[in-house]
């Protein structure tokens, strides 16, 4: 019996843990390479792709989180006011891009799931495919695309608070 409660505790932590809403603005770290999801020289012309850069306090570097629904978030960058999605075809290899905010948009809507304390896979909603660097080794401007689930840290992302003055 006690067994059992421990298991009941165990299961209801995770999952609390699980549908926890994210509120605020992030910064979106990779964990293996340590480079921030930015948009490409902090531009807002639309099609501009979606890149990996060294962690600064930047707005072109931070991300509201807009709740959809349990872990699912559209995100707003916090200089542009837009945010990303595939560039064509939802596929292997796929280069995200910045795009201007469009509600209901399946493409533009991110599947949060927890690995960790503040780490996660991001999932593109309802598909197979992960946000994942073209480069592994952190390469600087480097393109952030969609590849299935390898179980590897380049997939892993970290969030944390960003209050960018610039």
């Amino acid at each position: 019996m006690r067994l059992l409660t421990l298991l009941w505790i165990a299961f209801s932590l995770a999952f609390a843990v699980q549908a926890q809403e994210i509120k605020g603005h992030y910064a979106i770290k990779n964990v293996k390479t340590g480079m921030l999801l930015r948009v490409k020289d902090a531009s807002n012309k639309n099609g501009t792709p979606l890149v990996a850069y060294d962690p600064q306090n930047w707005k072109c570097m931070t991300w509201e989180f807009l709740h959809q629904e349990q872990n699912i978030y559209q995100l707003s960058n916090l200089l542009t006011r837009k945010t990303f999605q595939p560039n064509g075809t939802i596929a292997e290899s796929a280069a995200l891009e910045e795009q201007p905010l469009a509600q209901g948009t399946g493409n533009q809507l991110y599947e949060f799931i927890p690995v960790g304390k503040d780490v996660y896979l991001i999932r593109l909603k309802a598909t197979e495919w992960y946000l994942t660097p073209s480069d592994p080794d952190g390469k600087i401007n480097s393109a952030i695309v969609l590849a299935k689930k390898k179980n590897t840290t380049d997939q892993r992302w970290q969030i944390y608070t960003q209050e960018p003055t610039m």
